[in-house]
């Protein structure tokens, strides 16, 4: 094989077309690993990921498809029409994942698409009402409903389900770390 003078060896057509198929074939691969990568990583970004009630009738005896009713679980309130909704669905969303790790525990209600009758409705914000501090007229959203050994334990607004969704996933919520 001949060399150039500065002795570098001359390279055959095939040898270049060979590399060049080698870096094609090389970076697909990447490209692949990094998509399957951010898929992976992104599956918790949306709702539509979550299991969503679409019925406040079946929130307080919630079955997820078992026979039994589930006995320690979370559901988390939001609106499309919310802004504060918004602001915070990334973190809500992420500690929800965190919080699923060992079974589904955490499930999502989109107020502005139930579909119950006004009694349901007027029902279920009465239960609300019994558990939080203040006077309640309707759902606010964001907001959690907490149920413990299938009961509905606490009810949270606004700031405070971040700091309640972390303290669950982090196992220092009182009722969930028997």
């Amino acid at each position: 094989m001949a060399t150039y003078k500065k002795g570098f060896k001359k390279q055959s057509s095939e040898q270049v077309l060979l590399k060049v198929i080698l870096g094609v074939i090389v970076a697909v691969l990447v490209l692949v690993a990094i998509v399957f990568i951010y898929d992976i990583s992104s599956k918790w970004k949306n709702y539509s990921n979550y299991t969503e009630i679409t019925e406040y009738a079946n929130i307080i005896d919630f079955t997820n498809g078992e026979e039994e009713p589930l006995e320690d679980y979370i559901v988390y309130f939001y609106s499309t029409n919310c802004e504060y909704c918004a602001e915070v669905k990334e973190d809500v969303l992420k500690l929800g994942t965190k919080i699923n790790r060992g079974m589904d525990q955490f499930f999502i209600v989109n107020t502005a698409e139930v579909t119950d009758a006004a009694d349901e409705y007027e029902g279920f914000v009465s239960e609300l009402d019994a558990v939080y501090d203040e006077l309640l007229t309707n759902i606010l959203t964001p907001s959690i409903a907490i149920f413990v050994d299938g009961e509905l334990y606490d009810y949270i607004i606004g700031s405070d389900v971040l700091d309640a969704l972390e303290s669950i996933q982090e196992g220092t919520y009182e009722p969930f770390n028997d």
